[in-house]
């Protein structure tokens, strides 16, 4: 193919005036088209290549409770207080639950310092526990009819594998029989107990 040499003012019509493909020898791509999102990126010295860019870690969803009546947990079986449900809309996505306490403990004697557990789970048995945490003790150890507020967060994250709805429970116990705990609801502070659920993107 013969060259023509261009003057100070000529220029060359790109649209209508270059075919086919620039080699990967020649500091191409090598290829002839792509799809939408990609970019390009190098693999080398000198090799360009396509790559998708993607929307890894984005927030898809997000799904909130607020506790809507104080409950109160007294005893060593686990209960569950509230839930809330997800479906994701890829099997691969992510789900990181977000559970924001505003609770009270209370003791009964003198003799101990009642403390309590929280548990997130994916359903409501013990064994697909997602994260678990301890509920502080109030130091009541020497006195009689203790009450403390406490505030907190507690969170997990985890792929369920599943394009099917899910329930996320939280589950509250004591660590021993002395006292109670009561998890603020919706009716009784304006600051009541949260859950929330974000569905991520992989």
């Amino acid at each position: 193919m013969a060259l023509t040499r261009l003057g100070g003012n000529q220029a060359i019509n790109l649209a209508t005036n270059t075919t086919g493909t620039l080699g990967v020898a020649n500091g191409g791509t090598g290829l002839t088209s792509g799809t939408s999102g990609q970019f390009l990126k190098f693999t080398g010295s000198t090799t360009v290549a396509s790559s998708a860019l993607g929307d890894t870690g984005k927030v898809l969803q997000i799904q909130r409770k607020v506790l809507p009546t104080t409950v109160y947990v007294t005893g060593t079986t686990p209960t569950d207080i509230m839930n809330q449900t997800i479906t994701p809309s890829a099997a691969s996505s992510y789900i990181f639950a977000l559970f924001v306490p505003n609770y009270i403990m209370s003791c009964n004697d003198n003799t101990s310092n009642p403390y309590g557990n929280v548990r997130i789970k994916q359903d409501s048995t013990t064994t697909n526990t997602k994260a678990d945490s301890y509920l502080r003790d109030i130091n009541s150890a020497g006195a009689t009819n203790v009450t403390r507020q406490f505030t907190g967060g507690m969170s997990a994250y985890w792929t369920p594998n599943t394009t099917s709805q899910i329930t996320v429970y939280v589950t509250v116990e004591m660590g021993n029989a002395t006292g109670r705990i009561g998890h603020f609801g919706n009716n009784e502070h304006t600051n009541a107990t949260t859950l929330t659920l974000f569905e991520i993107s992989a």
